[in-house]
Formats: structure tokens, C-alpha cells, sequence
């Protein structure tokens, strides 16, 4: 991302500074929140090309809906004319994916949909990962976005608060599968895969920041990662499948005639907060099924009266943030990876948790020891404090998975009781140990605005821990791990990768052995694939 076109992000997402008191105190630009969902006046944005509404017949009389030219994009670019730097940030994204998605096979939500589809049964058109099922393209691809999203792995971009690989992988890889398949079979290159999931990736992108530029879609109501992925997974599949410019805004409009993803599920910490990239992508797909048998959708998808941005962001719209630079600047370049199997708001707190942890554990401290914790403070910046942090007592002792990969109190507690984060600290087993909720009924948490991050994603954390024998022991993350500031080295991601095999059960044996190499050499050469089915296979 360009410095001109960063510091305009960074100035818009400065608004998040006052996002979690806006939560807590039930009041956002003049609206008043009731039951968690914040209503009211639109936050006017004194930018250019931003804070009039879209669908005023003044701009929508001069030019194309803002659909034309992501359309033209979705369509038009291919793999020479993409940066390097986005390619390289795709496959890493696409690496990360794979393991995380197969970690998750047998976990809540997923195993449902999964048996549910196996029931239902159906043409089988498309790989449902880790299994040897097949089912019709739009369903396959919603167990696989799931899983994805399932164990809250997954990478984030965090301008906009968006999963990104959630929402694009499990559609364009499903839809890959139907069409090599299919009475008349299309083979897609690992290239033209790379290329196509790249720009749906920088759409999604867009789309985040652009939309009520500088606040979080969860402060508004929405679950960004599901309301875009109808958006990303229509068109892609719109390309795979070869449809014209024509066919591709129609499809784009019949999924956002269905677009949704409440964020009611994140504070009741529901699975349908993981299933949410499914909905939308089995949407997608749907939607560009429909428009290639001559079914019609909105035209004015994204700045009509109704459109997009009037419908789900009150007409506040930034088109140069929507816009800028299109096809040149690809702000995905700026995503996080995860470290930690948890919402990405607790990690500068987790990563906090696990200095002092080790610290303690490798004998820096005299005579300090885990057992000896007698008080634990943890200053987050309004955004975490309000979502993740409270209401305290529910979120020292969660209720299920999701309460809490939502919640730093928890994750903060495991960190200290066991000097790690794993994916096992997060199911139903962790959820009982005595030890781990003794150490969080020792955690309280303090609200600090000069904690908060202008430019989106975690923001700093300060973790105090006060021993029995009085020492205080302090640790202050500015960057979480894993965030551009801080990125993971290639031996962190092939260290999670590895635990991720591990949890799906595929590390053991020499069959697992064999699997799993099976899939690194696909993963290292997807640019060369004659067609990405290969790793579907590898995937199954």
C-alpha cells in the first residue's frame, strides 16, 4: 500500500480509538445501542470522495456504479500484471489456509454440515477437505469455508477487520473442482487460481476499509468477513466459471441480494459466528450459477439507493479508498498471521501472557513459579477491552469454544498456566480444568485508551502479574505477533502448519508422513499446476 493511500487508512481508522466505549456505553454517533446492536445517525467522514451518501442521483448521474470497475478487475487482471509482493502474500495466505482448514475437520459446525451433507447427498461435484466426500460445488464450499474459520486461525487484514481467506479459498477452489468436472471440463491453472483468488482478496480488501471508512463492521452490527464474502465469492466463481462482464455484475447482485452476518453470534458466542464465510460463500456460488442460466440481479449494486453501501453502511462510502490505485495497489500486502488459535484482538495480550510465562519458567525470576500467580491486570484499549473483556465473570469462565477464543481473560489464563496457546486449550475438555480457571478467577481487566490502534487490528497490551512473595512482573506488546511490525518467520509457519496436521490427525504414521508431504509439494508449487485440482486432491 502506498504511504499516501496507508495514512488515509490509518487517519479513518483512528475512529476506532472510541469504538469500545461507544459499545460499552451504548451510544455510537448519536445512536443508541440496544441489545448489542448500535443504531442511529451515520458518522459523516471529511475525506475525499467520502461522507456523501451513495445512491444521491449527483453521483450516481455522472458515473458507473463503483461495481463496473471491480468487475473490470476481477475480470481483466491476470497473473503478469499482479505484483509480486501480493502473488508471494497470496500463496502465504493459501499455506496458512490449508492447515488451519484440515485442523478443523472434525470441530464443531463443521462436522454438522459435513454429516448433514452427507445425508442429503447430491451431485459431487466438488472435494469436502479432509474427507473422502463429494458434494454439489456450493456445499462443499461451504463446509470448507467453516473450517476455515472454525478455529479462529485464520489470517486477518486488520484495517478491516476482515478474514480474508475465509471467504475466497473454499469458493474459488470448490468452483475449480465443478468446472473440471463438468459436461464441457475447464481445467484451472495454478496460476490463474493465484491471480483470481489475489484480486477477489484485494476486492475484499477494499471493500473493508471503504465501507464506513475507520469503524469496525462489529461496532455497526456486521460480521464484515461474512456480509463481503458474498461479495468475493461471486466473483470468483463468476470467473472460474468463465462468465462475461455481463453475467458477472448480475451475479454479484444476486448475492448481495441475499448478504447478511449479524454479530449477535460474536457476544453469544454462537457457532454460527464460524459458520458465517459458508452462508456467504455458498451464496456466492449459487448467485453465479444462477446469472450464468440468464438470472438477473441489481445493477446498482454498490451505490444505488438500496445499494451496498446504502443498505449496510448508511451511505457512508470512501471511493477512494474503494478505488485508488486499482489494479496497482494491493492493500492485502499489510495482512496478519495468527500465532494463536483465538480472536485477533486478544493476541498482543496473549503474546504479553507468554513473555512473562517465560520469563517465569526459565528461572529469571528467584523463586518464582506459575503456582505462586496471586493477582494478574490487563490493560487493553477500548476496542478489546469492551468486546473481549467483558462482562468479566463470563469471560474468566467461558461456555463454550467460541466464548472463549472471544475472550482475553481466557487466554491469558492458559498462557500463564501452560507457557503456550494451542488449538487444545480451546474445546470443551480445556473448558473444565481446574487450573486454568483458577488463574483467571485471579485476572482483572482495565480499560486504556492510549492502548488503542489507530491504524486497525490488536491493539498494545500491558499484562501485570503480582506474585505471592510481592515481585511485580510487567510485559507492554505494542505489535502483536504475526502483524506486519512483527511477522512470523517461515519456521513459525511451518511450526504451525505442522501442529495444525497434527490436530487433524494426518502427522502420525507413515501414511500421514506421506500426506502431508504430498501437500507441502503442491503448496510449493501451486504457480506451476496445470490444474489446481491437484491440491483439492491433496486436501481430501
Amino acid at each position: 500500500m502506498p504511504e499516501e493511500q496507508e495514512t488515509k487508512v490509518a487517519d479513518m481508522l483512528d475512529r476506532r480509538k472510541f469504538i469500545g466505549g461507544a459499545l460499552a456505553g451504548g451510544v455510537l454517533a448519536g445512536g443508541v445501542a440496544a441489545g448489542g446492536v448500535v443504531v442511529g445517525a451515520p458518522i459523516a467522514v471529511a475525506s475525499s470522495g467520502a461522507g456523501a451518501h451513495a445512491g444521491d442521483s449527483a453521483s450516481t448521474a455522472v458515473r458507473p456504479d463503483a461495481i463496473e470497475p471491480l468487475v473490470d478487475h476481477m475480470l481483466g487482471t491476470r497473473h503478469a500484471d499482479i505484483p509480486a509482493a501480493a502473488l508471494a502474500m497470496t500463496r502465504a495466505m493459501l499455506f496458512d489456509t490449508a492447515g488451519i482448514a484440515l485442523a478443523a475437520r472434525n470441530e464443531q459446525g463443521v462436522r454438522q454440515l459435513r454429516d448433514l451433507g452427507a445425508e442429503i447427498g447430491g451431485k459431487g461435484e466438488s472435494v469436502v477437505w479432509g474427507s473422502a466426500l463429494r458434494l454439489p460445488c456450493h456445499d462443499a464450499a461451504r463446509i470448507n469455508a467453516v473450517m476455515v474459520h472454525a478455529l479462529e486461525y485464520d489470517d486477518t487484514y486488520g484495517p478491516g477487520f476482515l478474514h480474508s481467506s475465509a471467504i475466497t479459498f473454499p469458493a474459488a477452489l470448490a468452483v475449480a473442482d465443478m468446472v473440471a468436472g463438468s459436461a464441457a471440463p475447464r481445467r484451472i491453472s495454478g496460476a490463474e487460481f493465484l491471480a483470481a483468488s489475489t484480486v477477489a482478496i484485494d476486492i475484499a480488501c477494499r471493500l473493508s476499509i471503504a465501507g464506513s471508512p475507520g469503524v469496525d463492521g462489529f461496532a455497526t452490527g456486521w460480521h464484515n468477513t461474512t456480509l463481503i464474502g458474498h461479495v468475493s465469492s461471486a466473483l470468483l466463481a463468476a470467473r472460474l466459471m468463465g462468465l462475461d462482464r455481463a453475467r458477472t455484475i448480475h451475479a454479484v447482485g444476486i448475492a448481495c441480494h441475499q448478504a447478511a452476518g449479524n454479530a449477535q453470534s460474536h457476544i453469544d458466542g454462537a457457532l454460527t459466528k464460524r459458520m458465517g464465510p459458508g452462508f456467504a460463500t455458498a451464496a456466492g456460488i449459487m448467485a453465479a450459477r444462477l446469472a450464468a442460466r440468464g438470472v438477473t440481479g441489481p445493477r446498482g449494486v454498490l451505490e444505488g439507493r438500496k445499494g451496498w453501501f446504502a443498505q449496510y453502511h448508511a451511505g457512508r462510502v470512501d471511493r477512494d479508498l474503494l478505488l485508488g490505485g486499482l489494479g496497482k495497489n494491493y492493500p492485502a500486502t499489510a495482512t496478519s498471521f495468527k500465532p494463536w488459535p483465538s480472536c485477533r484482538g486478544s493476541h498482543t495480550s496473549a503474546d504479553a501472557a507468554l513473555q512473562i510465562a517465560g520469563q517465569i519458567s526459565s528461572g529469571q525470576i528467584a523463586g518464582a513459579d506459575v503456582r505462586g500467580i496471586e493477582q494478574v491486570t490487563i490493560r487493553n484499549g477500548p476496542a478489546e477491552w469492551s468486546f473481549l473483556s467483558n462482562p468479566i465473570a463470563r469471560k474468566r469462565r467461558p461456555a463454550t469454544p467460541v466464548e472463549a477464543q472471544f475472550s482475553i481473560p481466557w487466554v491469558v489464563a492458559a498462557a500463564l498456566t501452560d507457557g503456550k496457546l494451542k488449538i487444545a486449550h480451546f474445546t470443551p475438555e480445556a473448558l473444565g480444568r481446574a487450573d486454568i480457571l483458577a488463574m483467571a478467577a485471579r485476572i482483572s481487566t482495565v480499560e486504556d485508551a492510549a492502548l488503542a490502534n489507530p491504524k486497525g487490528g490488536p491493539g498494545q497490551a500491558i499484562v501485570e502479574v503480582t506474585l505471592r512473595d510481592g515481585q511485580t512482573l510487567r510485559s507492554h506488546v505494542k505489535a502483536a505477533r504475526g502483524d506486519p511490525e512483527a511477522p512470523m518467520g517461515a519456521d513459525e509457519a511451518m511450526k504451525k502448519f505442522t501442529d495444525c496436521l497434527e490436530h487433524a490427525g494426518f502427522a502420525d504414521g507413515r501414511a500421514a508422513t506421506s500426506r502431508r508431504d504430498a501437500l507441502l509439494r503442491v503448496l510449493g508449487d501451486v504457480d506451476g499446476l496445470d490444474s489446481i485440482t491437484r491440491l483439492t486432491a491433496a486436501m481430501a
